[in-house]
């Protein structure tokens, strides 16, 4: 098997692994109150009638021909699914919002749609989530393996009537370009790169709404190109200026994930990374451009080093409590904690992955013992997720420390201890489930990660910057 087709095989693995993050366990540590109770839940409340607002009065298309059962069964399955969520427990309550949920819910069931291919299918399903401010929870459509096992096999598929009703906007494509060609560079709208192999035109289509089809691709399986121009590979719902609830068709394989945590910034589509294939890139304007933002995937898990007499340097991948990585971590906590002695330190948190506070609280006590005597300057970016962002809160209540970088990923309230998963009914979708409770203190950072106190430039190397911004102290 070729290795794009060991990829497609390989993919409900990889994504469940990717949505998973590193399980963390937040224990009502100490992460600050930038604004009252009262407030946070008021906001949180007004979002979540804004939503309701715009998913119940969305062009809706029913007919009189009689609802599927399997439609029926999946959506069914898929709330009751969603119920047992902590996150669900904590937000679809009080009259009005769980009237509103529940509304939805008999909007969708009323459907007539019955075909599991159908991306009207897999958007109805998709709204079920988009109340829910948890963007630990993952949901996407299940690929067939038996169509990728060999070429023969393959190249069949490809004549099927599901391979090619794929969903396709019947337009100019040159015309296209054209008119993309020439919105402005900071505009939602316009020509998107996916490394050197596909680009994706981005317009809108009605309000809070837009789709990318494709302009031109090098996507192959078993040497097969797989995409045709014109063929949807990106729809966005706008919920708040610039954040999205977007849906995917995943490169090689061309089924549909759910991405509820989107968002437009620095001329990227940021969290648009496809897990089993080209691990890293997503969706940007800029083709190829020199990445000083985030580190390489391949990067140790553990670094320490001297960067000058007056300046040390501590870089942590993952708070990952796997017996092997614990084991690791501790033997490299013992290794370097008589060694930080100079007066700054850079704690590198880029794409921290996250994982379990049992595990995070030894780098904190670490750092607090350092800080009698120094100052500390915390790294962060989009890749910082769930227990990484808890544990930069953590770090931000201390005494000299700044944190420089982006605003972190905003996927930290809930978690799962566990990576479970769960197929609807109909053996096509597959749900990858939370199951740890939140804490109220972090609703303000779900989805809106927390903020550096200085942005860096993504136009020049991070630690450098540091370096000089400590110099000018």
């Amino acid at each position: 098997m070729n290795t794009i087709g060991l990829l497609v095989v390989n993919f409900i693995i990889s994504f469940s692994i990717g949505f998973s993050c590193r399980a963390n366990s937040y224990k009502k540590q100490p992460c600050g109150k930038p604004r009252t109770l009262y407030a946070i839940l008021n906001d949180f409340t007004i979002n979540m009638k804004y939503l309701f607002v715009i998913l119940l009065t969305l062009p809706f298309c029913t007919s009189q021909a009689q609802t599927t059962n399997t439609y029926i069964s999946d959506i069914t399955a898929l709330r009751d699914i969603l119920k047992k969520t902590p996150s669900y427990k904590d937000q679809i309550k009080g009259q009005n919002i769980a009237s509103s949920y529940n509304e939805l819910f008999e909007k969708l069931k009323l459907d007539s749609v019955n075909n599991v291919l159908d991306y009207k299918y897999f958007y109805n399903l998709a709204q079920l989530f988009f109340p829910i401010r948890d963007n630990h929870l993952g949901f996407y459509q299940i690929p067939d393996e038996n169509n990728y096992k060999d070429r023969s096999t393959f190249e069949k598929y490809m004549e099927s009537k599901e391979f090619k009703d794929f969903p396709k906007c019947d337009l100019n494509i040159d015309s296209l370009k054209d008119v993309l060609s020439n919105k402005p560079i900071d505009s939602i709208e316009g020509i998107y790169y996916l490394d050197t192999l596909f680009s994706v035109g981005l317009f809108r289509v009605k309000e809070k709404e837009y789709i990318g089809v494709v302009l031109s691709s090098k996507i192959t399986v078993w040497r097969n190109l797989i995409w045709e121009k014109g063929q949807i590979a990106i729809h966005l719902y706008e919920y708040l200026p610039n954040h999205f609830k977007a849906i995917y068709a995943h490169p090689p394989s061309k089924r549909l994930i759910l991405f509820s945590n989107e968002k437009f910034r620095n001329l990227s589509l940021i969290n648009s990374n496809f897990y089993g294939y080209l691990d890293g890139i997503h969706y940007s304007k800029v083709l190829s451009p020199k990445d000083y933002i985030n580190l390489p995937r391949n990067i140790y898990d553990f670094h320490f080093r001297n960067i000058e007499p007056d300046i040390q340097y501590l870089h942590i991948k993952h708070f990952s409590a796997d017996l092997a990585d614990m084991q690791k971590s501790k033997s490299f906590i013992d290794s370097i904690k008589h060694l930080i002695t100079a007066p700054n330190l850079i704690v590198d948190l880029r794409n921290n992955e996250g994982g379990a506070i049992k595990v995070s609280r030894n780098y904190l006590e670490l750092i607090k013992r350092y800080m009698k005597n120094g100052h500390v300057y915390v790294l962060v970016n989009n890749g910082t997720i769930s227990q990484g962002e808890i544990f930069t809160l953590q770090l931000k209540q201390l005494n000299n420390v700044q944190v420089l970088g982006q605003t972190t990923n905003g996927t930290l309230m809930y978690g799962s201890n566990y990576g479970k998963t769960e197929k609807l009914p109909s053996k096509a979708f597959q749900v990858y489930i939370t199951d740890m409770d939140g804490d109220k203190r972090l609703i303000p950072y779900e989805i809106f990660g927390v903020n550096p106190d200085i942005t860096l430039s993504n136009t020049s190397d991070w630690v450098e910057q540091t370096v000089k911004i400590i110099r000018k102290k």
